[in-house]
């Protein structure tokens, strides 16, 4: 079901109403004023994916162990085992 826009030309409030095709310039009641909505123009837009490589969007590669790359754990965490019974 397509979403329409009515906007009142009396307080110039935007309504947005959910309706079938059929219903589309059926009257709409300004919640505010309880005058006649008038039917807008709305924009709408699909996008199926990009037709062209968009490289900015991607993220750069770094080299391996790069620090914003790398999680950060605490320094016990990082602690092996045999390592701490070594201590």
């Amino acid at each position: 079901m397509p979403l329409y826009v009515y906007v009142c030309p009396t307080c110039g409030v935007e309504v947005e109403e959910l309706r079938p095709a059929a219903r589309a310039d059926d009257p709409v009641e300004c919640p505010i004023c309880g005058g006649r909505c008038e039917r807008g123009i709305s924009l709408f837009a699909v996008s199926s994916g990009r037709k062209e490589k968009d490289t900015t969007r991607r993220k750069p590669k770094h080299p391996p162990g790069c620090p914003c790359c790398t999680v950060r754990t605490s320094s016990t965490a990082n602690t092996t085992p045999a390592a701490a019974s070594k201590s």
